[in-house]
């Protein structure tokens, strides 16, 4: 079969999003992509049948892509649609380490980094908005990681650590393009003099994070009507493109600084706790740089979930774990440590991570 023949290296159309699923990562995105016809044969989107006859045919057109186009917007759909970014679906990166099309999609987020038009977003915003660079060396190191491939993520780390800009109105020097402190928090927004710590001890949370010890106290009000929400038609999908098996469901309490009617039906009393305490706090001197500043969630896993090594989008995110139920052998694990989310060996009674 002769691939040449069949390339549609014209950008067009997207080749599509299963109904339901929600916007893309970069929702300001224009959503044209070469290779469709490709894609289309080999994943069998949209009605047309998969062929996996077709996957030589899309890997040389992609290929191609990479070697001849240097488009902005072809360049950075192509880094979204071999990453996976906007689809739950794994189509490519379900098997990480010997995907050619997983690697290309690598190759194509570096050249995105490289791209003036990426770069150049040290010119144009702000430290407190969110930079092309920094949010896809952010993705880029978290797929390299999530592969497995620690070696290669901390050799573009350091590389990246090196990076300098000399633009029209902004200079950076090394270390101030990409200013993260280690290589386990690499958000696309970084704010300078925060402290940075990767887990906070349990004296100090107590001290200084009124709500921790404040959940703690009410644990026995909390639980069960966390337990009865997720019988209700309040739980929804939650980050689906943070894992391939298991299952994982959310419910959103508070949010934009707005309570929930999840929070206010399905939890009155947790919600009441909320209230008293969570409105008791002095505003924090900083602007958001997210809708995930202040946000109450609730999150229930399946056992065996599989959920990726993730970073939040800023570095003045602080998150508060409670484990709720079924904590037996549950975990979080924060820059490679293991934190047991119950209080006690053997005991359904959760703490505060």
């Amino acid at each position: 079969m002769e691939s040449e023949e069949l390339f549609t290296l014209d950008a067009k159309n997207g080749y599509g999003k299963k109904k339901g699923e929600k916007g893309t990562h970069c929702p300001d995105r224009k959503l044209i992509t070469p290779c469709v016809k490709e894609l289309k044969h080999y994943l069998g989107v949209n009605g047309t049948k998969a062929d996996p006859a077709y996957k030589q045919v899309a890997y040389d057109c992609f290929k191609t892509v990479y070697e001849t186009k240097d488009d902005y917007w072809t360049v950075k759909n192509m880094t979204h649609l071999l990453l996976d970014l906007d689809t739950s679906d794994h189509n490519f990166d379900a098997d990480r380490e010997n995907s050619e099309f997983y690697q290309l999609g690598i190759d194509f987020g570096r050249k995105l980094m490289a791209h003036e038009e990426c770069r150049q977003e040290y010119d144009t915003k702000s430290p407190l908005q969110c930079r092309c660079p920094m949010l896809y060396g952010k993705i880029i190191l978290l797929k390299l990681k999530n592969a497995g491939k620690w070696k290669e993520a901390q050799e573009m780390f350091d590389e990246l650590k090196n990076e300098e800009y000399y633009g029209q109105n902004r200079t950076f020097a090394k270390g101030e393009m990409f200013p993260w402190a280690n290589i386990y928090q690499t958000p696309q927004i970084w704010m300078d003099n925060l402290r940075t710590e990767a887990i906070w001890s349990d004296e100090k949370s107590r001290k200084e994070i009124p709500i921790h010890q404040v959940l703690e106290d009410n644990f026995a009000v909390i639980k069960p009507e966390v337990v009865n929400a997720f019988n209700t038609s309040f739980v929804e999908d939650a980050y689906r493109f943070l894992y391939k098996g298991g299952d994982w469901n959310q419910i959103i309490l508070f949010h934009g600084r707005n309570y929930s009617e999840a929070c206010e039906k399905g939890l009155p009393n947790t919600c009441a706790i909320l209230k008293k305490h969570l409105d008791k706090r002095p505003q924090h001197h900083y602007p958001w740089t997210s809708n995930q500043n202040e946000q109450v969630v609730l999150l229930k896993m399946t056992v065996g979930t599989d959920v990726e090594t993730h970073c939040g989008p800023a570095n003045n995110i602080l998150n508060v774990h409670l484990g709720v139920d079924g904590l037996e052998g549950a975990e979080l694990v924060v820059a490679g440590k293991k934190l047991p989310l119950g209080r006690r060996q053997g005991a359904d009674v959760g703490r505060v991570v």
